[in-house]
């Protein structure tokens, strides 16, 4: 396969295009037994126009969150943004886009988009962005690291940002609890927030026996919410889903950039699944440019039940655990609090870190001091563990909270968890259960079983991404969505995408990365970074990024089998930085402030 493509469309491919309306892409409609096109675009306009005065109202009367009826389809709106961490000249907007793309009675949606506009001196389109989740405000992207992304990708683009349908400033908004303080109220203390205590002796018929009690609980938890779901928001739970929020970033982009535009898109983590139903979903190209990074199947996201994720899903899981402490005893006493001695080896700290977490099994610690006061637990610890597995450059504070929790002070550890709470309802389920396939429902006892297998023989962190992903329960789940995509997944493609993976991922494995290249085969080119964390940004790499700009450049692709390095370290060494020209300097700061914010789970 060529290294180069040229993305200018041809005449011919600009013909096949001229007349298609927003809702004619030639997408199967998968929650019909038949494939049905979209419907016209001046079919839509007129009908929701003659039905919205006696229809809309009603329709919306009790919905929260819900746009105001006097909203069109194809309405967008800009102005400057205000907010604290916007950088000057984003703006803030947003696009009215059908509620249901089958059915124009049902409504309208509010998609809250942000954006910085194109610096350089040609501009060549827009590029939509997606930080993942699901439940990732991507409207900041661009209005908080629009720059940044422009370093990244390219300062040719407008950088648009936008928040999903039911996440952050989108309306209707999944909102099944009052506040979110009533959902936190809910969760707090049991299993879905506080984890899965596991016991050392995994073959323990006791330690399985309590597995399968906590995972009753859960089971009853999650039913309870779904229930309250049902009855906050009823039907408009259905229209969450990726199949609909895939339409809406070609609704988008037409309206931006004109009826026959194509797609640019950048999404990480679970933006890869958004990226694999743009891709996969129309008979007929709608993506020009595609780069996904931290790569989750979308086969298994959509047709396998959550509880049969982690066999797939936690394969490099163990191997940044390792270089984490590796790492750490490279480092050393004076950089990494964990390390003892200039010359432990990493399996010593590994040690005393799993002897740790089993002590917490039969003894949490009491932290007295934590606000608000609590008690730090088994699970508590491996969910804390696992979300810093992801996020090297934290490792530092990591290991400092992990010291001190072990000298018995589990309040940094406690205070971080917290920090990190970024789901304010069940924004997250609403999509991953509306994608799911519908399944029978396990018994705890098959869930359990499962996961043991996991535990013993791919990763010790399988219950704690449970709870760290909040995707289980779906066989509760109480609506169908319009829409449903459930595949295939090998699309031919006007041009192939570019797929980052990590070499330990944690969160998204490198594995994911090669079955979704190899699925799509000549459609797509996989780059590896040889690094541990979340998505390629968690470290920074000039090489991948340079890939990346030249790829949104012109099409340009790394050669087959191409591995970057990356150019900063975990711990690193005072006073030994390596010297960089200032562009490259520029490159690699961007990174860096990408992955800060993105760290923060847009709290």
């Amino acid at each position: 396969m060529p290294g180069h493509y040229s993305w200018p469309a041809s005449q011919d491919e600009k013909q096949s295009r001229v007349g298609i309306s927003l809702y004619d892409h030639q997408c199967p409609d998968t929650a019909k037994p038949t494939r049905t096109k979209w419907l016209g675009r001046a079919a839509m306009l007129i009908g929701l126009c003659l039905l919205l005065s006696t229809i809309l109202k009603r329709c919306l009367a009790g919905l929260s969150g819900m746009p105001d009826a006097n909203y069109r389809v194809g309405d967008i709106k800009w102005w400057p943004c205000t907010g604290a961490d916007d950088v000057p000249g984003a703006e803030c907007g947003y696009a009215i886009v059908p509620l249901d793309y089958f059915n124009a009675s049902a409504g309208v949606a509010k998609i809250a988009l942000g954006r910085y506009k194109a610096t350089g001196t040609s501009r060549k389109g827009i590029v939509v962005l997606n930080p993942g989740g699901p439940g990732g405000l991507g409207k900041r992207l661009a209005t908080v690291t629009g720059p940044q992304f422009q370093d990244r990708i390219g300062e040719e683009y407008d950088m648009i940002g936008f928040d999903p349908r039911g996440i952050g400033e989108t309306e209707p908004r999944t909102q099944c609890f009052p506040t979110p303080e009533a959902h936190t109220a809910f969760i707090a203390n049991t299993v879905l927030e506080r984890g899965y205590d596991v016991g050392p002796d995994l073959t323990d018929p006791a330690n399985r026996y309590h597995l399968i009690q906590l995972q009753r609980d859960a089971d009853a938890l999650w039913q309870t919410q779904f229930e309250i779901c049902a009855k906050t928001m009823g039907d408009t739970l259905r229209y969450m889903g990726t199949s609909t929020v895939a339409r809406d970033i070609d609704f988008i982009t037409s309206l931006l950039e004109g009826k026959d535009a194509l797609i640019n898109y950048y999404g990480t983590s679970y933006g890869t699944v958004i990226g694999q139903y743009l891709v996969n979903m129309c008979d007929i190209p709608i993506v020009q440019a595609m780069n996904i990074h931290g790569v989750v199947d979308a086969d298994d996201w959509a047709n396998l039940p959550a509880y049969k994720w982690e066999r797939l899903w936690q394969t490099s899981t163990e191997a940044a655990y390792d270089i984490f402490t590796d790492d750490c005893a490279e480092a050393g006493p004076s950089r990494c609090a964990l390390s003892k001695s200039d010359d432990e080896p990493g399996s010593d700290i590994l040690r005393r870190l799993e002897q740790f977490l089993e002590d917490l099994y039969d003894k949490p610690l009491a932290v007295p001091n934590a606000n608000p006061p609590s008690i730090l637990t088994n699970g508590r610890t491996r969910l804390f563990l696992l979300g810093a597995l992801q996020k090297p450059a934290t490792w530092p504070n990591t290991a400092d909270a992990l010291d001190r929790a072990m000298k018995g002070d589990g309040s940094a550890i406690l205070q971080r968890l917290q920090d990190g709470q970024y789901l304010v309802d069940l924004e997250r389920s609403a999509v991953s259960c509306n994608d799911n396939k519908p399944f029978s429902a396990p018994t705890p006892e098959e869930v359990i079983d499962e996961q043991l297998y996991v535990l013993e023989h791919i990763s010790r962190f399988s219950l704690a991404l449970v709870v760290a992903e909040p995707d289980a329960g779906c066989q509760f789940w109480p609506v169908t969505p319009p829409e449903r995509f459930l595949g295939p997944w090998n699309h031919a493609l006007r041009n192939p995408i570019l797929i980052i993976s990590n070499t330990a991922d944690p969160a998204t494995p490198i594995s994911n990365g090669r079955r979704v290249q190899e699925s799509m085969g000549d459609n797509a080119r996989l780059l590896v970074q040889d690094s541990p964390g979340h998505c390629s940004h968690a470290l920074p790499s000039l090489c991948t990024t340079k890939a990346m700009r030249a790829f949104f450049a012109d099409g340009t692709l790394p050669e087959e089998g191409t591995i970057c390095s990356v150019d900063a370290s975990p711990f690193p060494l005072n006073g030994t930085a390596q010297e960089y020209s200032e562009e490259d300097a520029k490159l690699l700061e961007s990174v860096r402030r990408i992955a800060q914010i993105v760290s923060r789970k847009w709290d």
